[in-house]
């Protein structure tokens, strides 16, 4: 914290966006003397909420529960509506109308299978990021991985259509960029979200920053040139200079990048090099105004899937549900929102047009009037949003952050490594700020105690994994696997999954596959890279430690490379026996399973620590720090004690 004291201090604040006004609000409020400079002619930066009551730029808050501009819109009292959903599917794909090719609404069923087909796209595409972090592998192109994925799966051209449609949903129209632009391994890594669900407000945005803006020092049309930092502060604007003891810069990344602000003496090298490397998506809208609405009204988002979803919007918004006002939003991401940036206004008709009677007849009506958005070509803005590029990563946004010296500081959805591209990314980061100057940490907590939004998306689909496979099983078959896993042991008698009520271990026992093995069969081979979990259900594996203890012959029930998820696990050789039936399942998605029962990784962990603790009073402390031979670090974890005796035989 800088600690400076409020009296007399001058402050300047770059951006009438919500981040410079949050920051200017808790600074004014506590004595600072503070000038907000902004380029445009209105306030509000990135929200922009037009004469119609139309929000133009962000639109939602995202998680609504626990998120801090919920806080603030209650204190503020401005009235708004919870609408569902997770910010990639707007008020939830099972609410979703989704309109196929047909021009008809898809049933329940096939509307499922287009979410079940692209669930196991995304999943092949978390395994292969995960294994890249893990082993510190090089960063392509998240669309060189699902480039391969669709290659291997060789999708029909409609199946392929429907995976599609959803990464584009939830990578050109939430995340704002296309995936030859994004990191595979860390295009949303370490991203925390709020509590499920979106909501609108009543008034648009424009209420927010207007509240906030109130009573401030606010200087229109002020397109700042160049900030000079030494014993003071000097920004020079296109008419005018200003002097202040310190300055918060909220520019947007993508005028960062455009480099239009000159900074003297230059940035940093690490905060040069950040800008360079994360990416600035786009999401424009186009907006389609009726005398009144002639589409189901209580309907608030259509899915479009009518034609080649790479060249059309995935999503319609029916603001006559939201907000009484009808009126259609389409959302364009990525490279197809800033191609429509060069769209003739007839062409951009001509297009809404066509998406509208595909959905609703030919006999649709014209709108009265269409406005669109050019996000990219606002020279204040230059696109929409901050992702992670190709060798990007979380924190590059945590180094735009950090304030040069005592006098230049940073605010923006850019600069919070926690979550970025949303407004309360914005709000927090202007709070922070503020703090940091004033000297009051009372001002901003970290939201560290949050849910990933990889997290959630993963224990999602894990769900709805689990629901298929129990859909598709015969009942005596789950039953069968139920009773495997519940008497179920690890080689050292840890039944893992006692915790487990009914409903969940079926939940656990419908996610496993199956695989036969002949005698002699390798289940896994010493220090091969620990990828799944196997369970017996039928025949006898021999496990061999290594030399550490005894092999042991494990039969119905073995479970074994649970623990080998923990620390970049090798495994150990297991070998059939006789031949053997197992279930099988992969570690990502047991893991994920894990998230969502954490009972399980509980025992697991305790476990896994009272048998190192065994293991460090057999050998002595002394001999564990030391150089061991490869695959000796895995046979260490094997617990000293082991009997032929336990009951996992």
């Amino acid at each position: 914290m800088s600690g400076s004291t409020s009296e007399g201090t001058r402050v300047l604040v770059i951006g009438a966006g919500i981040a410079g006004l949050a920051s200017a609000r808790a600074l004014h409020d506590r004595g600072y003397r503070v000038t907000v400079l902004e380029a445009r002619e209105r306030i509000g930066g990135r929200i922009w909420t037009d004469h119609h009551g139309v929000d133009l730029g962000a639109h939602w808050i995202h998680g609504t529960d626990g998120n801090p501009v919920t806080e603030l819109v209650e204190r503020l009292e401005i009235p708004y509506s919870y609408v569902g959903g997770d910010s990639a599917y707007t008020g939830g794909f099972d609410s979703l109308n989704l309109v196929g090719a047909d021009r008809r609404p898809a049933g329940h069923t096939a509307k499922h299978r287009t979410l079940e087909l692209a669930d196991g796209v995304l999943h092949e595409l978390e395994l292969r990021a995960e294994l890249a972090r893990r082993r510190g592998l090089p960063d392509v192109p998240l669309a060189t991985a699902i480039g391969e994925i669709l290659a291997e799966r060789a999708y029909a051209p409609e199946d392929e259509q429907a995976v599609r449609y959803h990464l584009n949903v939830i990578l050109r129209e939430d995340v704002g960029e296309d995936a030859d632009k994004l990191s595979l391994k860390f295009w949303e890594d370490g991203y925390l979200v709020y509590g499920y669900g979106d909501s609108v407000l009543h008034h648009g945005y424009q209420s927010v920053v207007a509240a906030l803006a109130d009573g401030l020092d606010i200087r229109l049309g002020e397109v700042v040139e160049s900030i000079t930092t030494t014993t003071s502060v000097t920004v020079s604007t296109c008419d005018s200079e200003y002097s202040a003891d310190k300055v918060i810069v909220t520019l947007p990344l993508g005028v960062l990048k455009a480099g239009t602000v000159v900074f003297e003496p230059p940035l940093p090298d690490a905060k040069q090099s950040a800008v360079a490397r994360l990416g600035f998506g786009t999401l424009n809208k186009i907006a389609l105004h009726y005398a009144e609405p002639f589409w189901p009204a209580s309907q608030y988002v259509f899915g479009y899937l009518c034609r080649e979803t790479d060249r059309y919007p995935t999503v319609v918004i029916n603001m006559w549900k939201s907000h009484g006002k009808a009126v259609l939003v389409m959302l364009l991401g990525a490279s197809l929102g800033r191609s429509m940036e060069d769209w003739a206004d007839d062409e951009v008709h001509r297009y809404a047009t066509t998406v509208v009677q595909d959905m609703f007849g030919p006999d649709a009506p014209a709108p009265e009037h269409v406005t669109r958005t050019a996000w990219t070509a606002d020279p204040y803005a230059r696109g929409s949003y901050t992702c992670i590029g190709v060798d990007a990563s979380a924190r590059d946004l945590d180094a735009l952050a950090e304030p040069v010296g005592d006098r230049l500081f940073f605010a923006g959805e850019a600069t919070n490594g926690y979550h970025w591209g949303c407004v309360h990314s914005a709000y927090e980061s202007g709070l922070r700020e503020a703090g940091r100057i004033c000297g009051d940490p009372r001002l901003y907590t970290p939201p560290s105690a949050e849910t990933s939004r990889r997290q959630r998306r993963d224990v999602d689909r894990m769900k709805r994994f689990a629901r298929l496979r129990m859909s598709d099983l015969d009942p005596a078959e789950l039953r069968a696997r139920v009773e495997c896993l519940r008497g179920g042991t690890d080689p050292f008698g840890v039944r893992l999954f006692a915790p487990l009520a009914d409903a969940e271990l079926e939940t656990l026992a419908s996610m496993f596959g199956e695989l036969i093995f002949e005698p002699g069969d390798a289940l896994c081979r010493e220090d091969d890279a620990a990828n799944g979990v196997y369970l017996v259900s039928a025949g006898e594996v021999e496990v061999d430690f290594g030399g550490v203890y005894e092999p042991a012959a494990l039969g119905r029930g073995a479970l074994v490379g649970a623990h080998d998820l923990f620390f970049g696990a090798r495994t150990t050789t297991v070998t059939a026996r006789t031949g053997v039936t197992a279930y099988y399942l992969d570690h990502y998605r047991y893991k994920t399973f894990l998230y969502a029962f954490p009972d399980v990784l509980m025992l697991m962990t305790a476990d896994l620590v009272g048998r190192w603790e065994q293991l460090e009073t057999a050998l002595g402390a002394a001999a564990l720090p030391g150089a061991v031979l490869p695959g000796t670090a895995r046979r260490a974890r094997q617990p000293i004690g082991f009997s032929p005796e336990s009951p996992a035989r």
